[in-house]
């Protein structure tokens, strides 16, 4: 799991987060992800989720996190949880 690019966007305000999600199992997997979007000081201004259905054993897929919160200050993107299930 790896972020790869965390912005917001000017014209919105919403902040976003593109990961990789690797599925390092043997399974075939669904993945959700849950990112917060801090400001310099650590303060949280908002959070989102992506997901990814059946990735397949050793697959690399690209998804987003879509915040919906308005933030007007440059944030950064932390990774809080991963759920893992078998497909």
């Amino acid at each position: 799991m790896r972020i790869t690019a965390c912005e917001v966007d000017e014209a919105n305000q919403w902040a976003r987060a593109d990961l990789t999600i690797t599925n390092r199992s043997g399974k075939a997997s669904n993945y959700v992800v849950q990112v917060e979007f801090v400001d310099a000081s650590g303060t949280r201004l908002g959070e989102a989720l992506a997901a990814a259905n059946k990735v397949a054993p050793g697959q690399k897929v690209e998804t987003a996190a879509q915040g919906l919160d308005r933030i007007t200050t440059e944030v950064t993107c932390r990774i809080t949880d991963v759920t893992r299930l078998a497909s």
